[in-house]
């Protein structure tokens, strides 16, 4: 009678991987060919599970293709089988005792984001004092000549406030001279150097 043993190439498979299992089967005579099923029928998908002698190689794993999976052999004194219980493991589930791993991930993507954000606050503060830097002396100018032209303008106007005080003082001064010895008010008024009747008197003169 056969005996016979199912080889998996793969004892942890995962979705996305493929899996190769060997019947190997031994008997006298030796038996062949083995007959493959899965779950007491035929193989479902023939396309990703080929068959080739005693070799089932199933490619792109998925959870469909946990199962049971059978071979069976035998000869002119009779037959065997075994049996192989396919689960395929997800991907996520597998990472779950390593981490470390994505501890050390998340903590060098964690110091990657702050560089970045430090870099960016850099940026973001040279850009205003550039532009102040770039506006600061065309403010500065035309301070500086709306701060002469208004010095200019009060020096001008105290200038000319002081000529005319002077000048309203010597008109007064000058009016009063030759009045001061008049014997009475008539007479200072007529020799007064300002009065009406001089200042007549030295027009008909320059005429």
């Amino acid at each position: 009678t056969p005996l016979v043993k199912i080889i998996s190439s793969n004892s942890w498979p995962e979705e996305g991987q493929s899996i190769i299992l060997t019947c190997e089967s031994k008997g006298k005579p030796m038996p062949e060919p083995v007959l493959w099923t899965k779950d007491g029928g035929e193989l479902p998908d023939p396309e990703r599970m080929v068959v080739n002698g005693r070799v089932l190689s199933i490619s792109f794993l998925n959870k469909t293709d946990n199962g049971t999976y059978r071979c069976e052999a035998k000869n002119p004194i009779g037959r065997n089988s075994t049996e192989y219980v396919l689960i395929v493991h997800d991907v996520f589930n597998t990472l779950l005792p390593t981490t470390v791993i994505p501890s050390l991930t998340t903590a060098t993507v964690t110091t990657t984001v702050a560089l970045t954000t430090t870099s960016a606050t850099a940026i973001s503060t040279r850009d205003p004092n550039a532009l102040a830097g770039q506006t600061g002396p065309d403010h500065a100018l035309i301070g500086g000549i709306v701060a002469v032209v208004v010095f200019v303008t009060l020096c001008s106007i105290i200038l000319l406030g002081r000529y005319l005080a002077r000048h309203k003082g010597t008109y007064l001064t000058n009016e009063a001279k030759g009045a001061e010895d008049a014997p009475d008010a008539d007479t200072a008024i007529i020799n007064a150097e300002g009065s009406q009747v001089n200042a007549e008197e030295k027009k008909e003169y320059f005429i």
